[in-house]
């Protein structure tokens, strides 16, 4: 049997397996983030009088949820702008509709695929399947990602002169991270060079980093990031004013991003019980009891799994499209009978017939 035949029929016997497996452990990575976040639900609830927090819910006033809600989605829009602009620093094309559009589906997808990896991913997906090269689609994510870390680094100094000495040491380990990642992106071109792969992907990606943040239009991306986290912190913000258990404006703007980042990390099922604990841990240090800073964790996440509810219906509208575009076109004329007689042509007129004017 030649090589090439034995390589398919191998590759045909083993695929479904490999399939299999595949699917078996991103069943098993969601059961155990569900297991996380459960397992800190229920720590909360046997610490914490959970039942005093949702009771105090339906109390909240309604403006300054109404406007954190629309913090929410502009914090989308805001997002769906940074994400456009990185992806046209790389040479990509990426409309202010399609960007808004496919954003607001990831953001959906960051709640029904458990973390901001799932909408990331799909994200990934969506614009390689409008056309972008999949190194193009992917790198803007990492970017991204980059630029939202890099920009935390002023929220955290100020953050570390408002936090008391007992709470500085989870901002100094993000600071160190911060500090260390623009270290890489300074010198991590000479890493390029190296053989082993993942140093060369990590000089590559320091490399086309140092390119596109370190230059007059990256300042544009890292003050978008500045802006999606104050606007953050200006969510939670609000939403401690409807609680009436605010640690003050300085202190939501400076030090929620950072706390709430630890919420993306996927361990848990859509940030839930990593995100309360944050938030509780914090508010106690300006003396927040325990059941409105609960109260406002959980409303925080009600609304920003309400935030991506319009990427819902993106999400439906577009399969629809792609489905009508990919059906064909249903056939209006009768399709030729091969057995069918040719129609007989008109006999020319004879020479006395009387000609018709």
């Amino acid at each position: 049997m030649p090589p090439d035949v034995r390589f398919s029929c191998t590759r045909s016997w083993t695929a479904p397996a490999e399939t299999d497996a595949r699917m078996r452990r991103k069943c098993l990575f969601v059961v155990l983030k569900a297991g996380v976040s459960a397992a800190l639900l229920a720590w909360l609830w046997s610490r914490f009088d959970l039942s005093a927090a949702f009771a105090r819910i339906p109390d909240l006033e309604i403006a300054p949820v109404a406007a954190a809600f629309l913090v929410l989605l502009l914090h989308g829009v805001l997002s769906a702008w940074r994400w456009r602009t990185i992806i046209r620093l790389q040479d990509g094309k990426l409309p202010w509709g399609d960007a808004l559009r496919l954003f607001f589906i990831a953001m959906f997808f960051n709640q029904t695929l458990s973390t901001t990896v799932g909408g990331d991913a799909a994200r990934v997906w969506m614009l390689r399947a409008d056309g972008t090269k999949l190194g193009t689609a992917t790198a803007g994510i990492v970017l991204e990602r980059i630029a939202g870390f890099l920009a935390l680094t002023p929220l955290i100094l100020t953050g570390l002169m408002l936090l008391p000495g007992a709470g500085q040491s989870a901002l100094l380990a993000l600071l160190a991270v911060s500090v260390g990642l623009a270290l890489v992106i300074l010198i991590g071109e000479r890493f390029a060079k190296i053989r082993w792969r993942w140093l060369a992907w990590v000089g590559d990606a320091a490399q086309t980093a140092r390119r596109i943040l370190l230059s007059a239009e990256g300042l544009l991306v890292l003050s978008q990031s500045l802006l999606i986290h104050l606007g953050a912190g200006a969510a939670v913000y609000l939403l401690a004013l409807a609680a009436n258990a605010s640690p003050g404006l300085l202190v939501c703007l400076a030090l929620t991003p950072p706390v709430l980042l630890l919420a993306t990390f996927p361990i848990t099922f859509g940030g839930w019980g990593l995100r309360e604990a944050a938030l509780m841990w914090l508010f106690a240090f300006f003396g927040i009891a325990t059941a409105p800073a609960l109260t406002v964790s959980v409303t925080l996440g009600i609304l920003v799994m309400a935030a991506g509810l319009p990427g819902a219906v993106l999400w439906i509208i577009r399969g629809r499209t792609a489905r009508a575009l990919s059906t064909p076109p249903r056939q209006t004329t009768s399709p030729h009978r091969p057995d069918a007689a040719p129609r007989a042509a008109a006999a020319p007129p004879s020479a006395g017939s009387p000609r018709q004017e």
